[in-house]
């Protein structure tokens, strides 16, 4: 019975353990947790980063709405501080607070997630920016907005 155990506990075990690291290892800190948000600019941070806090300003005319499991996100191309007229997107914004619908520009401080686009980031998003007159640099990031945290009250 004990080699039974054994035999099916064991492989699922280690099967756990190893998506438990995975994912410590791509989010930079275990399931459930933040990882230390390390301040970076927006024309200097890569998909080697974790957790990041920026400043930069956010192009909301060009945003989208994504949803995925239940939730909305937004998407918008985050700039330079005060670089209205760029067009070139090395930080692609994914949050789930919705922008300001008056505002074509925000000068915005995140803090969040920072990882290769991945499936977050298909032909459709692409096509979507490009289309609006954006281009994607080779190595952008996308960076996941950290819900913002309840007081406990």
């Amino acid at each position: 019975m004990k080699k039974l155990a054994l035999t099916v506990l064991g492989p699922v075990l280690a099967v756990a353990l190893g998506a438990l690291g995975f994912v410590w290892w791509e989010r930079g800190a275990p399931p459930g947790f933040r990882p230390e948000a390390v301040p970076v600019d927006v024309d200097s941070i890569t998909r080697d980063h974790r957790g990041v806090r920026m400043s930069g300003t956010a192009h909301l005319q060009s945003r989208l709405r994504q949803t995925a499991g239940g939730e909305t996100f937004y998407l918008y191309p985050l700039l330079s501080q005060g670089d209205t007229l760029g067009r070139e997107i090395h930080v692609l914004l994914r949050t789930p607070v919705r922008p300001n619908d008056l505002y074509g520009f925000e000068d915005r401080t995140i803090e969040g997630f920072a990882r290769p686009p991945g499936n977050l980031v298909d032909r459709t998003v692409r096509d979507s920016l490009m289309k609006k007159g954006y281009h994607f640099t080779e190595d952008f990031v996308l960076v996941e907005e950290w819900p913002p945290e309840s007081d406990g009250g």
